[in-house]
């Protein structure tokens, strides 16, 4: 009797385990892996689903018959619904921000949260996007390298990178205080400090341009009021490019005034006179002419006045790629 009760215990267990790791249960295989009939396996699944309801623990146990296997599911208000997850996947496939393998794993450990029977759904929904993922041209696993630095950042290290500018051979070593690291348009961004310069301003590296990482034992200090602000920095950035901050006023007169609050989250609108509307706005750096360029006839740089004048530099000089041959 002893020993039947310490088979039971185990194999409760052994199944328990299994379904907490994500696997599914056979039933008949079970049967048949324990020696047992299928009815008595069926008992120790009861007891299991009678647990996991006792212990108010957020999963559920299931029987997804296309697999002819019981799985658990998660539940409850903590776990992300289908609806959820299949927005999030739809953005990290527009992203391109992993390797096409790093990303199918993400997805697929993603869409395992869902109830089972929604799975199928969501794979099938973006199944062909996903087959026809592309790797961006860097082809480099960043994950690591986005979790050193992110423990580097934390710790206060000062770090030492060998960096490779976009065009060289030869990678030039830095050493730099890590503040950051951001995602933007496909590319993942440490924000640092150069050791050397205190007040300089935040300088942006491409993290696939990081050849070798290296934390260093010494720590630095920002005062709390200096500290650097991700989310600030990213209302005043474009396409990251890093420079000094500017003040800039605008004209637009294209049909979405809000297309424009929403790229530049610093920007209000100050004046409305028959759909040309007066923008003013705080930004870093000369990203921001990247996308004043891409608005064509529907934008007006006023100020600074530094600005304006560069726009009409650059406009006659695009002028001059589209003479008649």
């Amino acid at each position: 009797m002893v020993d039947s009760q310490q088979n039971k215990g185990y194999r409760v267990i052994s199944m328990f385990d299994r379904l907490m790791d994500g696997q599914g249960i056979n039933k008949k295989q079970e049967a048949f892996t324990h020696q047992v009939g299928e009815k008595t396996i069926q008992r120790d699944l009861d007891q299991i689903r009678a647990y996991i309801e006792k212990a108010k623990l957020n999963c559920h146990l299931e029987y997804v018959r296309a697999e002819k296997v019981y799985k658990l599911t998660n539940i409850g208000e903590n776990i992300l619904s289908k609806e959820q997850v299949l927005a999030i996947v739809k953005i990290l496939i527009e992203s391109r921000a992993f390797l096409k393998s790093e990303m199918s794993e993400i997805i697929d450990k993603l869409i395992s949260i869902v109830a089972a029977d929604k799975q199928e759904l969501i794979h099938n929904i973006i199944l062909n996007e996903k087959h026809l993922y592309v790797d961006l041209n860097h082809r480099k696993s960043l994950l690591q390298v986005i979790w050193n630095l992110s423990e580097a950042i934390q710790k206060k290290k000062t770090i030492q990178i060998d960096y490779l500018c976009e065009g060289e051979t030869i990678p030039v070593v830095k050493i730099v205080k890590p503040l950051a690291v951001i995602f933007s348009e496909y590319y993942f961004y440490l924000i640092a400090y150069d050791s050397k310069h205190e007040r300089d301003l935040p300088i942006v590296y491409r993290v696939d341009r990081i050849q070798h990482l290296l934390e260093l034992d010494k720590k630095f200090k920002i005062p709390y009021a200096e500290r650097f602000q991700e989310g600030e920095f990213r209302k005043r950035i474009q396409f990251m490019h890093a420079g000094e901050l500017m003040h800039i006023k605008f004209i637009f007169n294209g049909s979405s005034p809000q297309a424009v609050l929403d790229r530049l989250p610093t920007a209000k609108i100050l004046s409305n006179k028959d759909g040309h509307y007066l923008f003013e706005a705080e930004v870093f750096g000369r990203g921001i002419k990247m996308w004043l360029l891409s608005q064509g006839t529907n934008i007006e740089v006023l100020e600074p006045i530094e600005l304006r004048e560069e726009m009409i530099e650059t406009i006659h000089s695009m002028q001059q790629n589209y003479r008649y041959i």
